[in-house]
């Protein structure tokens, strides 16, 4: 993602002609707040809708994994938590909506953190932050007891259910394979008992927990295990202070409190492969700021330090470019 310069800081180097007409005057934005006064007092935090074992509410309560991490950090850090429910597709937009509250009229009132099975990309980055990650997993399938699926190449042409704006939905569309979104899964999971679609695809640990809600009714394909999903908790982009805050509490997390949590919140679930090295999480970004007061990286071989939000944008679309190139030629 980006070098390291003697300093100890991250840069992202990008040559020189790449950038002609794409690096800013100056950077954007304000200076970060304190992340002990921006996590004060009550903190809106989003979490996923109905998803047992991680963020579910019931008779007035809110409980499950996540859940239990935000109160824990509530209780670490001293503010109170309050729980918004978001569809996966509102994740990001709420908390660039939080980034634009604060550059109009410097008050952000909205999301200030996400906990939601939110898996950390190098697209999403491109517009929040993050830090951990505080939990592992890999994309699953769950279908019905009699179901013939056993591997990946079953599901092709099958009609797959998963959430709107998910990773899953982005990986299956890398996969040529055409998923029936819906807002939430609780809905994914309704189409699949009900025999519209043929399967829900997302998180294992999610999967194995609705299974677990329907016994002898929906099972977890044991033989297909893809790609890694590393759950973060979101945040406005351009906040470095904020990331090293929450990054010290996760680790504290991890290493005091993460097995009881999931033992708790998700009984029968192993930890193994899914619970993070405390001692290697991500390291936290630098800000737009922060990048364009650093000192020019060897502009002798005509090369430039930039934002790293730049970087990130001009990586992300490489990468889709060279996607819809894939998908051409396979067709």
């Amino acid at each position: 993602m980006a070098s390291r310069s003697w300093n100890g800081r991250r840069h992202a180097v990008v040559p020189l002609a790449m950038l002609l007409g794409l690096v800013p005057a100056c950077a954007p934005g304000s200076s970060e707040p304190p992340p002990e006064k921006y996590l004060s007092g009550t903190v809106q935090i989003g979490v996923n809708t109905d998803i047992p074992g991680w963020s579910l509410y019931s008779n007035g309560v809110w409980d499950g994994f996540d859940i239990k991490l935000g109160n824990w950090l509530g209780t670490e850090i001293g503010f109170r938590p309050q729980y918004t429910p978001l569809t996966d597709d509102e994740r990001m937009i709420k908390l660039k909506e939080t980034t634009e509250a604060e550059q109009s009229n410097g008050n952000g009132p909205g999301i200030k953190l996400v906990m939601a099975n939110f898996s950390i990309t190098d697209e999403r980055r491109q517009d929040v932050d993050f830090a951990g990650p505080y939990f592992i997993d890999s994309q699953g399938v769950l279908v019905g007891a009699g179901s013939d699926i056993t591997k990946v190449e079953d599901i092709r042409n099958k009609i797959i259910c998963t959430s709107r704006g998910s990773t899953t939905e982005t990986r299956l569309f890398d996969m040529d394979i055409q998923p029936a979104p819906e807002n939430t899964l609780q809905k994914c999971v309704e189409r699949l008992l009900d025999g519209e679609v043929d399967a829900v695809s997302t998180d294992r640990v999610i999967l194995e927990s609705f299974a677990a809600r329907h016994p002898g009714r929906l099972r977890l394909v044991p033989g297909i295990r893809v790609g890694s999903e590393r759950y973060g908790i979101g945040f406005p982009d351009n906040r470095p202070r904020l990331c090293t805050f929450l990054t010290s509490s996760i680790t504290k997390f991890i290493n005091e409190e993460w097995d009881q949590k999931l033992k708790d919140a998700l009984p029968g679930v192993p930890p193994e492969d899914r619970k993070p090295n405390s001692d290697a999480l991500d390291p936290c970004e630098p800000s737009d700021q922060e990048q364009a007061a650093a000192p020019a990286n060897g502009l002798n071989d005509r090369r430039i330090t930039v934002p790293t939000s730049i970087a990130r944008r001009t990586r992300a679309a490489a990468r889709e470019g060279q996607r819809q190139s894939n998908r051409r030629r396979q067709r």
